[in-house]
């Protein structure tokens, strides 16, 4: 602006100029007055300028840096020996399929791998050798071993492969020692060295190798973070045209210090996965997102207040969120049972006007699409053929009320309701997975024949979408708040209910981990879970308020709460117990402050947060139900500054 108006004034003195004969001094003095014209000028125009852009858009900033150490307790994966052979077969360094005719006698044939040519690899063997022989034991003589050997396909397997089992057998005197136990050690050894030849196995050899598995014990181990930061930035955008029509948007880049993408190795839980209900809600890189962008028109219908609403919803940070972050975040669903981002529209009507016992009391009803089946959907990650590749999915939907039956800014009572029809196996989004399967279904009757298994050495990032509509998904909420002698106050409880329709995904990944029914049933599930919290008055001398809150879930209880911030993962969704305290320390006021926390993980089932397959109780977890790690207790220590204007 100011170049502009200097163009015009020297535009207007060239031309006085040359109408007048003027001295140097005199027009030394003209361009010194014409000099503090302009600055007069451009200030006022650029005063102009702000107060029109402000009068149109407020903006708020809210930059939190945190740190994070975080403990993880008696973790479960997959034992050494199993992930070992695991990686060595999908690489094709496990079996060496020359070394052994079908006869089961020995070739002759070596590699640099299996020098003494038995067809498995020396190092494997030298190292698990003793492990394997054991496991073998245990197996074949469990219920479990002995139903497996038992079914009609590895009966009709040890038939056809009688001689290359008597021949195993008859090589050893270890086996001969045993007698019976050891032919059925020598017909696993055989069926491994043949199903393993191979990273395509059948649907009776994928059944076999999840028995296997499933007898398997996990290892223990213990995993630390001592520190990570992250930087979390919120941009608010609100704008008014007038009293009926307005604009609320909230910009947000959650980032971890030195590191720059958004692609992540999937550990099996949403936080490990980009996608639209958690963008921006899992630190990637420094992008900014929109994290909230929707308009509010609101009128009267005679006594009653109303307003609707269309836009990139205000779904996480909702009621129960405000004592632990210091701040209420504005969010719309009860925060026990949403925090997952969407776009959608809302209508809600207020009844204070005319029902005088009920202040604040209101109904909202919500609209949402949590998935978009017919832009970019190829169902890469289910089948290989044209039949199971391109189901028939629908968009996923949902629909809410919210109502809050008082609020005299003292106590407040709240109720929500929301239902997911046609819920998927998957959302849209990307991950990085360690390994992939897919399947083929040869005589194309919508099952798979065989599985092929294949590693991702390269890391690279995969595409992630719905294969199957699996059910409904059903959810309640009452919330209480309150404030009494000083103390700020909540308390929660929910229940979540499954309502499967007899699908399953298509998705080979999901069905060979028995993760493609909802909640691993054909009947509905219910599941339970109750959250409390307390936080003090400011306290004498320091002026900081001390807060703690417990959450439980139960063992079907699922919570869409995945847009948690939290670098664990949301504590609402633990099928467990999570217990956290926390202070904070006001440093400018409320403008910046300190928070200094603690939270205690203790998981008591598998899968928290999801509604695919039938949680385990973590004691019982096996090498197949912990393929990708499972937590077993968390410990947390955090320490945030906090600036908000």
């Amino acid at each position: 602006m100011r170049k502009v108006l200097s163009f015009i004034l020297l535009t207007m003195f060239a031309a006085s100029a040359y109408a007048a004969d003027v001295t140097l001094e005199e027009l030394k003095g003209q361009i010194s007055d014409l000099q503090n014209q302009i600055n007069t000028m451009s200030q006022r125009v650029d005063k102009n300028e702000v107060h029109r852009i402000k009068d149109k858009v407020d903006i708020g900033i809210e930059l939190r840096t945190k740190v994070d150490s975080i403990s993880y307790e008696d973790m479960r994966a997959m034992d050494a020996m199993t992930n070992d052979m695991m990686g060595l077969w999908l690489q094709g360094y496990m079996i060496n399929g020359d070394a052994m005719d079908d006869t089961g006698a020995f070739t002759g044939v070596t590699t640099d791998w299996d020098t003494n040519g038995d067809g498995f690899n020396d190092a494997w063997m030298n190292t698990y050798g003793a492990d394997f022989m054991n496991f073998a034991y245990g197996y074949v003589t469990s219920a479990e071993g002995q139903a497996a050997f038992s079914s009609p396909e590895m009966q009709s397997w040890q038939a056809s492969n009688a001689t290359a089992i008597g021949n195993v057998y008859s090589a050893s005197t270890d086996l001969q020692a045993m007698g019976t136990t050891g032919q059925y050690i020598a017909a696993l050894m055989v069926y491994m060295s043949q199903v393993m030849d191979s990273n395509t196995i059948s649907a009776s050899e994928a059944n076999m190798m999840k028995s296997m598995f499933s007898a398997m014990s996990p290892r223990k181990y213990d995993h630390n973070n001592d520190t990570i930061f992250t930087n979390k930035l919120r941009i608010r955008l609100n704008s008014s045209v007038n009293e009926n029509l307005s604009f609320t948007g909230r910009l947000v880049m959650y980032k971890t210090w030195g590191d720059a993408t958004d692609a992540r190795w999937f550990n099996g839980t949403y936080n490990s996965m980009n996608m639209d209900g958690n963008s921006g809600a899992i630190p990637t890189d420094d992008k900014i997102h929109v994290e909230r962008a929707y308009f509010v028109y609101k009128n009267d219908m005679g006594p009653i207040p109303y307003h609707f609403s269309f836009g990139r919803r205000p779904s996480d940070y909702g009621p129960g969120e405000e004592l632990r972050n210091n701040a209420t975040q504005g969010g719309s669903p009860l925060a026990h049972i949403i925090q997952w981002q969407f776009d959608g529209g809302s209508l809600q009507f207020d009844f204070e006007n005319v029902i005088e016992a009920l202040p604040g009391s209101f109904i909202k009803f919500c609209y949402g699409k949590g998935y978009e089946s017919g832009w970019g959907s190829s169902n890469a990650t289910s089948a290989n053929n044209g039949l199971i590749a391109t189901p028939s999915v629908d968009d996923v939907e949902f629909f809410g009320t919210i109502v809050k039956f008082y609020d005299d800014e003292t106590y407040k009572f709240w109720y929500n309701y929301a239902r997911g029809f046609g819920v998927t196996d998957g959302f849209t989004g990307s991950t990085v997975m360690p390994y992939s399967i897919t399947g083929t279904d040869y005589n194309l009757d919508g099952s798979y024949d065989a599985f092929t298994f294949d590693m991702n050495t390269s890391g690279s990032s995969s595409r992630t979408e719905a294969t199957a509509d699996l059910g409904d998904m059903e959810w309640h909420s009452f919330l209480a708040q309150g404030k009494s002698f000083g103390f700020d106050w909540f308390a929660s409880y929910s229940m979540s209910k499954s309502h499967p329709n007899g699908n399953t995904s298509n998705s080979a990944m999901y069905q060979f981990m028995n993760q493609d029914t909802l909640l691993g049933s054909d009947s509905s599930k219910n599941g339970q879970s109750y959250w409390v919290g307390v936080s003090t008055p400011e306290l004498p001398l320091t002026g900081g308020k001390l807060g703690f809150e417990y959450n439980h879930g139960s063992k079907y209880w699922v919570a869409m709460t995945g847009a948690e911030d939290d670098l664990v993962g949301s504590k609402l969704a633990v099928r467990g117990d999570v217990y956290e305290l926390y202070y904070h320390q006001p440093i400018v006021g409320d403008k910046l402050f300190a928070t200094l926390g603690y939270q205690y993980y203790d998981y008591e089932y598998t899968n928290s947060g999801s509604y695919l397959g039938a949680p385990v109780k973590i004691s019982d977890a096996t090498a197949f139900n912990t393929m990708t790690a499972v937590a077993d207790k968390v410990e947390k220590f955090y320490a945030s500054f906090t600036y908000r204007y």
